[in-house]
C-alpha cells in the first residue's frame, strides 16, 4: 500500500467542493445527475451504469480559478474488462493495487500510451483518482488529480473524429452556424447526437483557441522580452560609442521630436525657437542624424526616432508647450476600439480601389490625417505583440470588407 498523508483538511475534500468549482462555460454540458455526496464506490457505479462502453470527457479541477483538466476516456466495468488484452489491464492486474483503486475508465492517448483511471476504494476523507499508466510502478500508484470521483464531472460527450485535428477557430465558426441553424437532420448529418452535444463541441473549440493563443502569447512576450533587452543593451552600446551623442546641443530627442512636430503641421520657425537654433544649423543637424541613422546597425537610432511617433513631446518639446496637435476626442475613441480602427481602414482601403481620397474618408469619421497618424501609431505596436488582436483581425476584415464593398465607400458611415 502507498503511503499516505492525512487530507481532512486538505483542499481536495469533497465536503470543500462543489459544481460551483468548474468554469461557467462548462456547467451547463456536465451530467449533473451524478451524486456528489455518495459513497465512493456509489459514484463509480453510477457512472459506470449509465456510460460503461461510452467515451466521455472526464473533468478535474486544476486550480482554485475554475480552470480544470479534461481527459477523454472509455468508461469501463472491471468486472468485464480486466481480462481485456490491452497490456495496461493485465499490468494493473499484476499490481499491489488492486484492493485499494477500482478503475473506472481507460484512455488511450494520441502518442499510443495507455492510460487506467482509477478509483481509491480506501475509506479516507477524501479518496483520490488516480491514473494507472507507464511510469506507474510497485510502488507508486501514479499521478493524482487531487480531488475525490465526487468531486469530477462527466461530460457525456467527445469531438467527432471528423473536426480532430482541425483548426479550432475554423472548427468554432462552423458550429456556431450549425447550432444557429439547430436543425435536427443537419446536427446529425455533421456527426451530433443533439445540439447540447454542438455546444459541447463549441465550448472545446473556445477553450482550445483560448489556449492555443496563450500559448502562443508566452512565447511572443517571451521573445519580445529578449528583443527589448537585446535593444536596451544596443542602445547602451551606442551611447558610450558616442553615436547618441548631440549634434551641436541637438540631441536625438529633440531631433526626432522636432521631426514629427514638423509633419504634424506645426510650423518650422517655432520648432527652431524650441530648439534655440537657425535653419541652416537645422539643416546640418537634420542631415548627420539621417546619416547616424543610416549607418546604424543597432538600430538604437531607429528605435528613438520611432517612439517620438507615439509621444511628439519628447526632449524640449516636453516641456515647450503648445506642441504638436494631440489628436481629436475621435482620435480617442478609435484608440478605444479595435473594431473601428478595423472599419475604418477597411473603409479606406475600399476607397482607394475606387479612386476616392482617403482622407475624405477620414472626415466622416471626424478625423484628420494628423488624428489617424498618431491612432496608428497607437495600434501597429499592440497588434504586433497581442494575439488575441491578430485572431480578431482577419474576421474583422471580412466583414468589412464586404459591407463596404456592397454599400458603396462613399456614403456616409454613423457609428
Amino acid at each position: 500500500m502507498e503511503e499516505r498523508y492525512s487530507l481532512v483538511d486538505h483542499p481536495a475534500s469533497f465536503k470543500s467542493r462543489g459544481l460551483g468549482q468548474f468554469a461557467d462555460s462548462v456547467l451547463p454540458l456536465i451530467d449533473q445527475s451524478i451524486s456528489r455526496d455518495a459513497p465512493e464506490a456509489a459514484v463509480v457505479q453510477q457512472i459506470v451504469s449509465k456510460y460503461k462502453g461510452k467515451k466521455v470527457e472526464f473533468l478535474t479541477v486544476a486550480d482554485k480559478k475554475g480552470d480544470f483538466n479534461r481527459s477523454t476516456i472509455e468508461v469501463i466495468d472491471w468486472n468485464e474488462a480486466k481480462n481485456r488484452k490491452e497490456d495496461i489491464f493485465k499490468r494493473f492486474l499484476q499490481s499491489p493495487f488492486t484492493n485499494e483503486y477500482l478503475p473506472f475508465g481507460y484512455r488511450l492517448t494520441d502518442d499510443g500510451k495507455e492510460y487506467l483511471y482509477l478509483a481509491e476504494t480506501l475509506d479516507t476523507p477524501s479518496p483520490w483518482v488516480r491514473s494507472y499508466g507507464e511510469d506507474s510502478s510497485n510502488t507508486w500508484v501514479g499521478h493524482y488529480y487531487g480531488s475525490s470521483l465526487r468531486n469530477c464531472a462527466i461530460i457525456p460527450f467527445t469531438l467527432p473524429e471528423q473536426y480532430l485535428n482541425r483548426d479550432a477557430f475554423e472548427v468554432a465558426s462552423e458550429l456556431e452556424a450549425l447550432a444557429q441553424e439547430n436543425n435536427d437532420a443537419s446536427i446529425k448529418a455533421a456527426g451530433f447526437e443533439s445540439l447540447a452535444h454542438v455546444n459541447y463541441a463549441i465550448e472545446r473549440a473556445r477553450r482550445s483557441v483560448t489556449v492555443g493563443i496563450a500559448e502562443a502569447q508566452s512565447l511572443l512576450d517571451e521573445q519580445s522580452k529578449k528583443m527589448e533587452a537585446a535593444m536596451s543593451e544596443n542602445i547602451a552600446a551606442a551611447q558610450s560609442g558616442g553615436l547618441l551623442d548631440p549634434i551641436k546641443g541637438i540631441s536625438l530627442e529633440d531631433w526626432a521630436a522636432a521631426n514629427v512636430q514638423i509633419s504634424n503641421g506645426r510650423p518650422l520657425a517655432e520648432v527652431l525657437k524650441v530648439l534655440e537654433t537657425e535653419k541652416p544649423v537645422w539643416d546640418e543637424v537634420s542631415a548627420e542624424w539621417m546619416a547616424r541613422m543610416s549607418q546604424d546597425t543597432t538600430f538604437a537610432i531607429s528605435k528613438v526616432y520611432g517612439d517620438a511617433f507615439t509621444n511628439p513631446n519628447m526632449g524640449r518639446f516636453a516641456q515647450a508647450g503648445g506642441g504638436a496637435a494631440q489628436g481629436s476626442g475621435e482620435a480617442d475613441k478609435v484608440k478605444n476600439d479595435f473594431e473601428l480602427y478595423i472599419k475604418i481602414m477597411c473603409h479606406q482601403n475600399m476607397a482607394s480601389t475606387q479612386g476616392i481620397d482617403a482622407a475624405s474618408v477620414l472626415k466622416q469619421y471626424g478625423l484628420s490625417v494628423t488624428d489617424w497618424s498618431m491612432v496608428g501609431a497607437h495600434w501597429a505596436p499592440k497588434m504586433g505583440s497581442d494575439l488575441t488582436l491578430a485572431m480578431k483581425m482577419s474576421p474583422l476584415m471580412e466583414k468589412y470588407n464586404a459591407e463596404f464593398a456592397s454599400a458603396g465607400t462613399g456614403s456616409d458611415i454613423s457609428f
